[in-house]
């Protein structure tokens, strides 16, 4: 079961709610006039959250990547499945260092 809290009493009891959360391991969720619009979770759902939001973002880039190989090879008849792959790859690693070095993507061996 989770609180609920508007802006104000969380600035006033932020510890008492962080506490809470921590004993609990329940939400808290902070409302401006009457509208939720953020919750305080435990860490350890917060981290969840960030391997989802990872895992999706991994599953999109690997969807674009397949839509890149496919439009090669529709655009080059001429080249076998092979070397579309080829070109493919080629594509995705020099995209993905381009997201590394802006700091977008790390990938953990």
């Amino acid at each position: 079961m989770y609180k609920t809290a508007s802006v104000s009493e969380t600035r006033q009891q932020l510890s008492v709610f962080l506490n809470w959360i921590k004993d609990s391991q329940e939400d808290v969720v902070i409302q401006n006039r009457g509208a939720a619009e953020a919750v305080l979770i435990p860490i350890a759902d917060y981290e969840l959250l960030q391997e989802a939001r990872e895992r999706q973002r991994r599953q999109h880039a690997i969807a674009e990547l397949r839509k890149i190989a496919q439009d090669i090879g529709a655009r080059n008849p001429q080249l076998s499945q092979a070397e579309a792959d080829d070109i493919a790859n080629e594509v995705m690693a020099e995209t993905i260092d381009n997201l590394r070095q802006q700091g977008k993507v790390n990938f953990q061996d």
